[in-house]
């Protein structure tokens, strides 16, 4: 059960942003809009199907609620960083942050580091030395756009910042929902309440029409329910193997966004220099991430 919740994490969360960012043109606060309205929907029916019911407490309810609003904050700072420097390094920035920032609240929250020795401590230093060497590789790919990239594509320093935020913020959003110790299909429903009336504001404030096309209103409600069914799986995976682990094994979407950023939206451009940057501070990361991820 366990592998499964895995693979469909990883599969889930590695889709979703690059369907989301599809079809060009449309304004970020109405992209969050669509996907949190599918994410909603499908954690509505993922509650009834597990025969589950709420309980208006500050922990079942409320704390999950608040990691939503935290979710949508770094989903519209991740899609910012996207925008500004392509799906493959933007993600290359936020997923090892990610890591830090789970594991960070998984020893400060959970005690999930404290039975570890010297040696565990220093292969846990050495390897998050690892990730930020990961980093400034991905950092170094945004230093100047490949030939035939968008213009917009060049404006790559405003980009890490985003991608910065977005790792600390999506690092975080599922704590509270753990923290408040309910079944998954329970804590995920006000979770999803969350997610949607902060991205509801968002899409209101962004000032521009909520009405799309069909096809790119399809697009964009899938891409939210491939949210919503890699987040109810996380729920499960990090109340088996911890806070750290299941978040490090999530990460691996990685794969899948760097490889379709690349290979589909060719930002960067397949085999340019910037690419295997690009792709080179992936790997060096994601190895650290693996590392940290096995330290439980």
């Amino acid at each position: 059960m366990t592998a499964f919740l895995a693979l469909v994490t990883v599969v889930s969360w590695g889709l979703w942003i690059p369907m989301a960012q599809f079809h060009p043109g449309v304004h970020q606060g109405v992209r969050i809009f669509y996907a949190t309205l599918a994410n909603a929907v499908f954690a509505g029916a993922a509650l009834l199907a597990g025969g589950g019911h709420l309980e208006l407490g500050w922990r079942g309810f409320w704390l999950p609620l608040a990691g939503g609003v935290v979710w949508t904050a770094g989903n519209y700072s991740a899609f910012r960083a996207t925008a500004a420097s392509g799906l493959a390094r933007a993600a290359g920035t936020w997923t090892p942050l990610n890591i830090v920032v789970a594991f960070v609240w998984g020893a400060a929250l959970f005690g999930e580091l404290d039975h570890f020795g010297p040696v565990r401590a220093a292969v846990l230093a050495s390897a998050l030395v690892v990730v930020l060497a990961g980093v400034l590789m991905i950092v170094r790919s945004q230093g100047s756009a490949g030939a035939g990239e968008p213009a917009a594509r060049q404006g790559t320093g405003n980009g890490l910042w985003w991608a910065c935020a977005a790792g600390v913020l999506w690092g975080s959003y599922f704590v509270p929902a753990q923290w408040a110790a309910v079944p998954a299909s329970v804590a995920n429903f006000p979770l999803a309440l969350g997610i949607l009336l902060s991205g509801s504001v968002l899409g209101l404030r962004s000032g521009v029409p909520l009405r799309l096309g069909r096809r790119v209103m399809a697009s964009q409600l899938a891409a939210g329910a491939l949210f919503g069914v890699g987040n109810l799986t996380l729920l499960g995976l990090v109340a088996r193997v911890g806070t750290g682990v299941g978040f490090t094994i999530a990460q691996l979407s990685l794969l899948v966004n760097a490889s379709v950023g690349i290979w589909v939206f060719h930002v960067p451009k397949p085999g340019s220099r910037q690419a295997r940057t690009a792709l080179a501070g992936v790997l060096v990361a994601g190895i650290g991430g693996c590392v940290i991820g096995a330290l439980r």
